[in-house]
């Protein structure tokens, strides 16, 4: 009963606001200021690609089904895709991917970068906030990735943030066949009032 009182929400929320329609909300480009310096908080653009793929390959150089055509084809379903930037003095230094399914009341985490000198330094965390920010606004319930099973620090990062583990998909990766482990975050209505 309770979940088909969470659905009969969903749907009276969807239909009282128009603008939850659709699930990609219109992203306003902006500064903003962490741990002292100033980046730009901004939806990627197809004009990105070509940084998006190298910063990638940087960070995952393991990695070879992230190319040109693979960002294009995201960034062009723009009813249910997300991509923000952070960049520092017109640098690209981090970026987050998201597909919205409001189906499942979920927002999966397609990918997440930070370039290697800008590690450590809280981006991945401010972007993981902002994604929690807009689900929260959504209604939705749940955020979810998946996670290479030997990226140990990726998985701490997620595990601070509140994320668990739903278990492991087996040979996930198609450059190695490694394990990817999945994790999600729940959605509390409490948080809201924090935020």
């Amino acid at each position: 009963m309770n979940r088909l009182w969470k659905k009969f929400k969903l749907l009276f929320n969807w239909l009282r606001n128009p603008q939850s329609r659709n699930s990609v909300p219109v992203f306003n480009n902006h500064l903003v200021k962490l741990e002292g310096h100033s980046y730009l908080l901004c939806r990627a653009l197809i004009t990105d690609i070509p940084e998006l793929v190298k910063l990638r390959q940087q960070v995952f150089p393991q990695e070879t089904a992230w190319n040109r055509k693979v960002f294009a084809d995201e960034l062009k379903n723009t009813q249910e895709k997300l991509y923000l930037l952070l960049r520092f003095n017109d640098q690209l230094v981090a970026f987050i991917g998201t597909d919205f399914d409001t189906k499942q009341s979920d927002i999966h985490i397609t990918s997440l970068a930070v370039a290697n000198n800008f590690q450590h330094q809280g981006l991945a965390t401010f972007l993981l906030k902002v994604v929690r920010k807009i689900a929260q606004q959504r209604n939705f319930q749940t955020i979810s990735l998946e996670v290479r099973l030997s990226n140990k620090s990726a998985q701490q990062l997620y595990t601070n943030f509140g994320f668990v583990c739903l278990g492991l998909t087996k040979e996930y990766y198609q450059s190695n066949l490694e394990d990817a482990i999945n994790m999600q975050y729940m959605l509390k209505k409490e948080s809201k009032i924090n935020e």
